[in-house]
């Protein structure tokens, strides 16, 4: 039953496609004899241990106080004292431990409750550990592997998008939290809750959408060679996803250079930013690059789709060759989008690199309409407005801690769309019926248009969004809504993976 249980679920999660008839029955015996001999041996004890998995997130560095909020809630400190105390409790850093209503309870403590226990208004399954981390403490949520990616799916993908994106992005939270384990280690957890690692909320992240993202693919990773892959995933590649080589140095079969298969438009499918000759050579001095007062920068290499891959930076002190992911980062991923770019000077485009090699042409097909401004969103307004970058950070995860702000944020948002008219806000383009959908074929990226000359300034005019390893999200979204399955996304992300137990 267990045997036959699997099989069914292994094909099922991610509707893989199969054969008919008798061939089709064939195939399926033939598949079946071939796991009945490994599956005992090899599958069943690595399913166990994924399911036995905990995960240690620090939600909270460096705290001297903060809020408990949770439904019976005991604390258990290292010599087995227990506290029990009310929802809301506030508990504060005293001396060496940790002052709990009347109490001071040495560390580490543990908090429990009978449902999900919170800190600071943001609840999490598992439990909450309070380690002693110089004058104050660290918060860590420690919970089962299962319930982290919960916290993290909606927090990562919009909980609207296609159910086989979905599926495909809890099966990539799931294996980087796996492979990764035990990154932040010297500071007593495994991962942080932001962008460092991947985005957590706790159960505040949860939906019923991605909730069953989550359970259809219980247990599922991607593997390589049998152990989890290094997997990665950004928002928009504008184009063809990068090499990893390319970007941190390191090389992996099935992390290359993959142009987008299905059309779509995203907030940033195209961006211009200006810099400074100023801004540059401080971005330059942050990388210990001393080139003087730069004069001058340009793409000097770029990988097969026309991604800079490194920047050469003239200075009245000399010349720098430098890697664009490195620039990027130094300049601020909110700032250089992407390494998806070319660069002008003045108005005026730099000389070009060799030409990359060209990607294949898609079947001929009617030109995208061009992205026209919305007076206000459809659909759920705040979701329209959290993809157009009206918030900030701080006020998105103020959102996620506070649903009931949603009348509030929908006021915030209409006031800026209306004062600054966010050129990113664009109207989607109609889906086309699945009779007009060609077959699957490399996208060539939209042209970037010309930025407006501005004298004594770089400008930067890209495409995508993110590292550009990887999963594309944007386009993962455009090929499940063409009606591929998760496996046919994440077979062309990466190539030569496999989806195991």
């Amino acid at each position: 039953m267990l045997f036959r249980s699997f099989i069914k679920r292994v094909r099922g999660a991610c509707s893989l496609p199969g054969a008919g008839g008798a061939r089709g029955f064939l195939h399926a015996m033939f598949l079946a004899l071939f796991v009945a001999v490994s599956f005992f041996a090899a599958s069943a004890p690595k399913s166990d241990a994924a399911q036995n998995i905990r995960i240690k997130v620090g939600i909270a560095d460096g705290a001297r106080s903060g809020k408990v909020i949770g439904d019976g809630v005991i604390f258990t400190d290292a010599g087995g004292k227990k506290e029990s105390v009310k929802n809301g409790t506030v508990v504060k850093a005293s001396g060496g431990g940790l002052s709990v209503g009347e109490d001071v309870l040495s560390f580490p403590v543990t908090a429990a409750a009978k449902g999900p226990v919170g800190w600071n208004d943001v609840k999490y399954r598992g439990k909450l550990t309070f380690i002693k981390a110089g004058s104050g403490f660290t918060v860590v949520n420690e919970l089962p592997l299962e319930d982290y990616v919960r916290g993290i799916l909606q927090a990562e993908m919009a909980a609207d998008w296609p159910p086989e994106a979905l599926k495909a992005q809890a099966i990539l939270a799931r294996t980087y939290a796996v492979r990764n384990r035990g990154r932040f280690g010297k500071r007593g957890y495994d991962f942080d809750a932001g962008e460092n690692s991947q985005v957590y909320r706790g159960v505040n992240a949860e939906s019923q959408r991605t909730d069953k993202a989550v359970s259809e693919t219980a247990g599922m990773m991607l593997t390589w060679d049998g152990s989890p892959a290094d997997v990665y995933y950004h928002s928009d590649s504008g184009g063809a996803t990068a090499d990893s080589v390319d970007v941190w140095g390191s090389a992996r079969p099935y992390l290359r250079v993959q142009p987008e298969i299905a059309r779509y438009i995203s907030p940033n499918s195209t961006w211009n930013t200006t810099l400074t000759e100023a801004q540059v050579t401080s971005i330059l001095s942050k990388m210990k690059q001393n080139v003087g007062k730069v004069s001058g920068i340009e793409v000097a290499a770029a990988d097969s789709a026309g991604r800079a891959v490194t920047l050469k930076v003239m200075g009245e002190r000399g010349t720098a060759s430098v890697k664009a992911h490195a620039f990027r980062m130094a300049a601020g991923s909110r700032v250089i989008k992407s390494t998806n770019f070319q660069i002008s000077r003045d108005g005026k485009a730099s000389a070009p690199v060799a030409t990359p090699a060209p990607v294949p042409k898609p079947p001929a097909a009617p030109p995208a309409p061009a992205p026209v401004p919305l007076p206000a969103p459809k659909g759920d307004p705040l979701i329209a407005m959290i993809k157009a970058e009206i918030f900030t950070p701080k006020e998105l995860l103020d959102m996620f801690s506070h649903p009931e702000k949603r009348g509030e944020y929908l006021k915030i948002g209409y006031e800026r769309m209306i004062k600054t008219a966010p050129k990113n806000l664009t109207a989607p383009r109609p889906k086309p019926l699945a009779a007009e959908i060609p077959a699957p074929a490399p996208i060539p990226p939209a042209p970037i248009a010309p930025p407006a000359a501005q004298i004594g300034a770089f400008v930067f005019s890209g495409r995508g969004w993110g590292h550009g390893v990887g999963l594309s999200q944007w386009g993962a979204k455009a090929m499940a809504e063409k009606g591929m399955k998760c496996a046919e996304i994440l077979g062309h992300y990466f190539p030569g993976t496999k989806i195991s137990k």
